[in-house]
């Protein structure tokens, strides 16, 4: 009897792998070491398996930061799950944004030896972090807060997702429930504000 074909990778499985590698090797030695080949290595892979998934290192590093903030906000959304009450809503997400970021290695690698490389991945609307928190400060207050979709909501979206990097970037000496307490507080009489 032919024995069958091996199975072919399960593509997203790769994708996740390779990602996975990515994130493991840059928080080891920095995005300014990080290779592809290194990447590809720690996922178990070839580096023209990486390649097909990933043509440049921008793109890998691009997709590799999305997909942990994407992951940072399945945790906030798993925090506020079934709370009712707008600011405690409010309090519980930034909380949980602000304590995945104090744990995040990567973060903490960035932070700690490549600020340089790590600003412009948060802070610039090329990068995919200011946006994506943006999107999702505003799924929170579309499901928690008085205000409709429009501009003032957005406006306040914005500022909320400055902070939250603000703040995980450049980390205080309270705990994330202290801040996120203190945020929540100055900005519930905006919430609670009529639209108009």
């Amino acid at each position: 009897m032919v024995p069958a074909p091996p199975a072919k990778p399960d593509a997203p499985n790769v994708r996740d792998r390779l990602l996975d590698g990515a994130v493991e090797a840059a928080a080891d030695v920095g995005l300014a070491k990080l290779s592809m080949g290194d990447a590809a290595r720690r996922a178990g892979l070839s580096r023209q398996t990486l390649y097909r998934y990933f043509p440049t290192r921008d793109a890998l590093v691009f997709e590799a930061v999305s997909r942990e903030v994407l992951d940072l906000a399945r945790q906030v959304n798993e925090a506020r799950t079934g709370i009712e009450d707008p600011a405690r809503a409010l309090e519980v997400s930034l909380a949980a944004a602000l304590g995945a970021a104090r744990t995040h290695p990567l973060l903490d690698r960035l932070l700690r030896t490549e600020p340089e490389a790590l600003l412009p991945l948060v802070t610039t609307e090329g990068g995919p972090v200011l946006r994506m928190v943006r999107v999702i400060v505003d799924e929170v207050l579309g499901e928690h807060s008085p205000l409709p979709e429009g501009e003032r909501r957005r406006r306040l979206a914005d500022v909320i997702a400055r902070l939250l990097i603000s703040y995980a970037t450049t980390v205080p000496d309270e705990s994330p429930e202290a801040v996120a307490a203190g945020i929540t507080e100055l900005l519930m009489p905006q919430l609670n504000r009529p639209a108009g």
